[in-house]
């Protein structure tokens, strides 16, 4: 139904099912997540691109990826998501996190 961004890396689909998660009575899922924050830090690039540039969000996927199994197991299944961002030059890191009834987002700041 819609790609955010259009072209890219990173371009993030949502599916009718992703649609319905919008509805009352419903939780959103990882992927409305990831578009939520994906959308904040684009319009924050626009507004402030020093400030954007210095933040780094997480897929919501990631931590799951990486509390699975074992710890050697959780830093392989990760290892390459970052391998395109020095996440040491970024001031903020936003891991998103979405445990069954809950969505946290810690920030971490590496100052």
């Amino acid at each position: 139904i819609l790609r955010y961004p259009q072209s890219g890396s990173g371009a993030l689909d949502i599916r009718h099912c992703d649609l319905k998660r919008l509805e009352p009575q419903q939780w959103l899922n990882d992927t409305l997540i990831e578009f939520g924050l994906t959308l904040w830090l684009n319009e924050l690039r626009g507004k402030d691109r020093l400030l954007a540039d210095l933040v780094h969000i997480f897929s919501p996927f990631f931590y799951g990826k990486l509390s699975s199994g074992s710890i050697e197991c959780g830093y392989e299944c990760v290892s390459s998501w970052t391998s395109k961002v020095d996440i040491f030059a970024k001031r903020y890191l936003i891991v998103p996190i979405n445990e069954k009834w809950d969505i946290l987002l810690p920030t971490l700041d590496m100052r």
